[in-house]
Formats: structure tokens, sequence, C-alpha cells
């Protein structure tokens, strides 16, 4: 029978997170030899089922997963989807088959340039790197390039925290994810980079209380188990 829960900390903990040893999915404190969960990054799915294996939980929550219902439902499997994504594949593989048997038309033409400078566009490079926490990479972590000139192209880290986006030197790299502060960086000539994000204040740590709520169906069988032991 599924169960929503609603999760609170009705008593934040004011340890230093930074300060903490790093363990899988979170941190380890020394002052309650007690491990705290990073949930900033996970789905609601996600907490549910940490809950059920450890119903004693002390954990780190951005302030928009508190005090609101958490339902663990199960994945959806489209077939469909599948298929479809199939089928686009093969579209576009033909269809570049097909451009690269056409004869491009090319036209020469001689470019002089007498008493003028020629000025060329910088060159742009490939930036590359990736994002993480003291836990572990950032997926979905989103990184924006700013030019002299105030235009913006974005990307987005992968699984695995990694990014590539093309700019140029001296440009600006923002580093944006929910519940971190914004990183904002110089592009220099190095194309590799490593993004360390901190936690903004918008996030809260301390012991887990739960409180269950049924589903509709859950409601009535209590209530014909309750009308039962009359």
């Amino acid at each position: 029978m599924a169960t929503k829960i609603n999760i609170s900390i009705p008593t934040p903990c004011h340890e230093n997170w930074d300060e903490m040893t790093t363990v899988e999915r979170g941190k380890f404190c020394g002052s309650c030899q007690k491990k705290v969960f990073n949930f900033t990054t996970v789905t609601d799915r996600e907490i549910v089922k940490v809950y059920e294996q450890n119903s004693n939980l002390c954990g780190l929550f951005l302030q928009s997963q508190l005090n609101r219902e958490l339902v663990k439902t199960k994945p959806k499997k489209s077939i469909g989807l599948a298929i479809t994504t199939t089928l686009l594949s093969i579209i576009s593989l033909r269809s570049q088959e097909v451009y690269a048997q056409k004869q491009i038309p090319t036209e020469q033409t001689d470019h002089r340039i007498i008493g003028k400078v020629a000025l060329q566009e910088p060159q742009s490079i490939l930036i590359s790197g990736t994002v993480s926490d003291d836990s572990g990479p950032l997926p979905g972590a989103n990184i924006t390039i700013i030019d002299s000139q105030g235009n913006k192209s974005s990307c987005a880290a992968d699984f695995n925290g990694n990014f590539s986006i093309e700019g140029h030197v001296d440009d600006r790299l923002l580093c944006q994810y929910v519940g971190y502060k914004t990183a904002n960086l110089q592009v220099t000539d190095r194309n590799a980079t490593h993004i360390q994000m901190k936690l903004s204040s918008s996030v809260m740590m301390g012991e887990v209380v739960v409180v269950k709520r049924r589903t509709r169906i859950g409601r009535f069988f209590h209530r014909l188990g309750t009308w039962l032991r009359k």
C-alpha cells in the first residue's frame, strides 16, 4: 500500500557541513557520530527510499524539499518512447549519409585589401571541465558563457558532472546549481577547469521528522478496521 510522507526539521543543526568528513552520499558528523545524507541533489523517490531503509535519518535538504508530501512513485516504462528514439536515430543517420554524398559547390574568391588591416574575430576555444561539491559530481549543473558584448550560451553538466562549451579567452563563465552559490570564473587559455560548488543559505540540515499519510484507499481500510473492532 502506497504511503505519503511529509519531512520537516524542527530543530536545525548548526554544525559546519564543509568541515565534516566526506562519505558516500553525504558527510559524517563527528559531534553526533552520525551520517548526514545529502538530499539536495536527489528526487523525492530517492528520499523516500532512503527513509524506508533508515528511519532515524539526519540529512541536508533544500527548503523546497521540506514540509510537503513526498511519494515514492514507480518509474514508468515507455516502449513507445524507446521506439521513437530509435527511429529518429535511424532517420538522422540516413540524412547524414545522403548529405555526405552530395557535392557541395565551392566558389573561389580573391580577397585583397590594400591600405587596410583585416581584423580577425577572436578564435574560440573548447572549454571543458567538471562540476562537483564535497560529496561528488553535480549532474545537470548549468554552465553559462558570457562574452564581452553580453552574448550568452549555455549547456548542462552530464551525469558525471562533466561539461564542454565553446567560448573565448576573457569570457565570463557562470556555474549555477539549485541550493548552491553561483560560481563566477574568467576563461583563460587553459581549456580545462574544475568547479567546486559551495552550499548557499537556502539549505537546512538536521534530524528528520517524518509524518506518514495514508492514501484514500489506505484511509478507507483503516476506518473499516476500526469499525470492525467495535
